[in-house]
């Protein structure tokens, strides 16, 4: 009694699928040919990613170099106050020095 019932669902899955060939095959033709289209549209996609990355590695460089000028002046700037705090100290070990004689 299985066997029957096996057969006629293999006879209608057979059925179906040979009526559905048609439509695949027309529908891949028809991928096929609209298929330099969206690689067109990926070339131009890759050519704005390309000027987007380049445009954001300016932006990088210019900021690069903002960052190291404000950190050259920083670096001064903590120079001169070394310097500045050194030449109190001296003074202030040359007053002990002046005062232990």
């Amino acid at each position: 009694m299985q066997k029957p019932l096996t057969y006629a669902l293999l006879l209608a899955a057979t059925l179906g699928l040979a009526a559905c060939g048609d439509q695949a095959d027309k529908k891949a033709e028809s991928a096929a040919g609209s298929a330099p289209q969206p690689t067109q549209s990926m070339g131009e996609a890759a050519k704005k990613a390309t000027d987007a990355a380049k445009e954001a590695g300016a932006v990088v460089e210019q900021k690069a170099a903002e960052v190291t000028e404000q950190a050259a002046g920083a670096v001064k700037d903590a120079g001169a106050a070394v310097e500045q705090k050194a030449a109190e100290v001296q003074q202030e070990a040359g007053k002990v020095e002046e005062e232990k004689k």
